[in-house]
């Protein structure tokens, strides 16, 4: 009788050690499942206002200030969005000034001394490079983007996870998401000009509400990681009715 009283407290012993066993392994599943690209990224739209908010976002008109470390000058900054591969980005320094327009697949450039000139190579790709980590969570929403986990990593003393992207087009770009408000805080994307390897980054802070949406105040670029300017808006304008037309230099108009 003793005998089978012992081997029936094992029996109970051994379901629940598997019972246990089973619950750790759920456990961790749904703790696996929680931490995975998919499970991030809908943490990140939510950060934003929600998928239906970043989707309603079809135009931007941004104003701020600049400053070129490199150029050792400082001016104004003025972009336009619109989806749809449509960007206008103009700096206006104390000794010089450019503007850059991407309209599609073709890219434009003049500056304070030079006419409009269709550009391409790394002037275009920088173009598209800044249109896609603008337009970035629209795509990231309709998976326009391979998502890979990359570790983890730490900006301005904020732990944060990071994600590699590529797109159909080839485009490779890493997300650098913050770990506790779940806000993208820096891009890098990477392209090949010749035989040379570039990577340009963009780095998002002072993050304020503008309508139903977080947006950065205050951006710092970044060329090969040396730091080349820094932009602070001053104000964001959202779905203004931009024409066309802007996008389409003299050239070929």
């Amino acid at each position: 009788m003793k005998y089978q009283t012992t081997s029936y407290c094992f029996a109970i012993l051994n379901c629940l050690f598997l019972i246990l066993g089973a619950a750790r392994l759920f456990a961790g599943e749904i703790a696996d499942e929680a931490q995975s690209p998919t499970a991030i990224m809908e943490k990140v739209f939510d950060a934003y206002g929600g998928k239906e908010t970043i989707e309603g976002i079809h135009t931007l008109h941004v104003k701020g200030e600049i400053e070129a470390f490199m150029l050792h000058d400082h001016g104004t900054y003025e972009l336009y969005f619109k989806r749809g591969r449509k960007l206008w980005v103009e700096t206006k320094y104390g000794r010089s000034s450019e503007l850059r327009i991407l309209n599609g697949a073709r890219g434009y450039r003049s500056t304070d001394t030079l006419p409009f000139e269709e550009v391409s190579g790394p002037r275009y790709l920088a173009m598209v490079y800044h249109y896609k980590h603008l337009d970035i969570l629209y795509d990231l929403i309709h998976g326009a983007y391979q998502v890979h986990p990359a570790g983890q990593s730490s900006i301005d003393g904020n732990s944060v996870k990071v994600f590699n992207l590529e797109d159909a087009d080839g485009t490779r770009m890493d997300i650098y998401v913050d770990e506790h408000r779940y806000l993208i805080v820096k891009v890098t994307g990477y392209f090949s000009a010749g035989h040379k390897s570039i990577d340009l980054s963009a780095e998002f802070a002072d993050f304020r509400e503008v309508g139903t949406s977080m947006f950065p105040f205050r951006i710092t670029n970044y060329a090969g990681g040396m730091k080349i300017a820094e932009i602070v808006f001053d104000k964001y304008f959202i779905n203004q009715d931009i024409a066309d037309s802007i996008f389409k230099p003299a050239i070929i108009q």
